[in-house]
């Protein structure tokens, strides 16, 4: 699979969104925003696709940051700072909230967590 992962910052703060237990897919944990990438979509794109979906937002220029094969899987990571914002999740999520790097949720993947150190 190919899936888009973006970091949105606010105040030097990540946002993660928690997963609602009856979501299928990794219920219940805490997750920066991820969706996976539809055929002939263009990385880019979907970034900009799924963040709208999940939480409403209307990103433009997001910013590349890696891109990586983690258990057969490829991963582009991107990142946006934000000023203001107005979060409406969607049926996937049931919380948001904005951290500070050291103090990330426990059931944050430390895979998502080594991606988000490559941002300055």
């Amino acid at each position: 699979m190919r899936y888009c992962v973006h970091f949105i910052l606010k105040e030097g703060e990540i946002l993660l969104l928690k997963r609602k237990l009856t979501n299928p897919f990794y219920p219940g944990i805490w997750t920066p925003i991820i969706g996976k990438i539809k055929p002939k979509e263009k990385h880019y794109d979907a970034i900009v696709r799924e963040t709208e979906e999940e939480t409403g937002l209307k990103i433009e220029k997001p910013q590349f940051i890696n891109h990586c094969v983690y258990d057969n899987d490829e991963y582009w990571f991107y990142h946006s700072t934000i000023t203001e914002c107005k979060i409406v999740l969607n049926h996937e999520n049931e919380l948001s909230e904005f951290f500070e790097r050291h103090s990330l949720p426990e059931n944050l993947w430390s895979f998502f967590k080594s991606e988000l150190e490559k941002i300055t």
